[in-house]
């Protein structure tokens, strides 16, 4: 998995230098693989699992293609209300998580702007990141726990899932998921006086980020996994 993520690393660095398609594949093939592999490992955790999964190639290619499609559209659609929430507002199109992430680059954006203007975006904004992250992390989940694309889209499915786990529960959960994600972050300004330290440091950090994102999933939906195997329990007994 390490060496996996080192390659990531630096083969997504290369889109700094080069705009080559074949790169490009290559960049879209490693995130695929993260992608899966992320998705196995929210597989193992909502199924109680205490160690990081083994690495099925085209399992975890799989997953990372369906997984891709997910954060596509998803993204794409909070994306698109975002820039009809932010533009009359004057405010760029980045989110609350990207707000925590980069703190000191997009603080600076809401102090230059209207007050108010910069409490409805933050007050809309917020609304919007997590009720579309909501949806989007369980859409995950349910693909990592079933396989199946669709189930990923089945907006019924996903709001009776969030009901299930509870929408203050959920909200708490991921909102600590966010935080150590966005210390994690931080933690990147720390620079060290040799170039492979601070190489080595950065890929940790992001590890950390990745695994936290798709732990924190797992955790979350195994409040799920639990009901249904309660329920499954109590129709067996009776």
């Amino acid at each position: 998995m390490g060496l996996l993520f080192c390659v990531w690393v630096y083969i997504d660095g290369l889109t700094d230098n080069t705009e080559s398609l074949k790169v490009l594949l290559l960049i879209f093939l490693m995130d695929s693989l993260l992608f899966g592999y992320g998705m196995t490992i929210t597989r193992d955790r909502m199924n109680e699992g205490v160690r990081l999964p083994k690495i099925m190639f085209k399992d975890v290619l799989i997953l990372g293609f369906k997984s891709f499609i997910v954060f596509a559209v998803y993204l794409g659609v909070q994306g698109y209300i975002l820039w009809l929430i932010s533009s009359p507002l004057g405010f760029p199109t980045f989110d609350l998580e990207d707000l925590l992430m980069d703190a000191p680059e997009t603080a600076h954006l809401l102090f230059s702007h209207d007050p108010v203007d910069a409490l409805m975006f933050l007050v809309l904004g917020a609304i919007l990141f997590y009720v579309t992250v909501f949806f989007m992390e369980i859409a995950l989940a349910r693909l990592a726990d079933t396989g199946k694309l669709r189930s990923a889209f089945n907006l019924v499915g996903i709001k009776r899932n969030i009901d299930e786990i509870g929408w203050g529960e959920y909200a708490k959960d991921y909102t600590m998921i966010v935080i150590a994600m966005a210390i994690f972050s931080y933690l990147t300004i720390i620079v060290f006086p040799i170039d492979i330290l601070n190489y080595v440091w950065g890929v940790f950090l992001y590890l950390l980020m990745f695994v936290t994102q798709f732990w924190g999933i797992g955790l979350i939906y195994s409040k799920v996994k639990e009901k249904q195997k309660s329920e499954r329990s109590q129709v067996e007994e009776s």
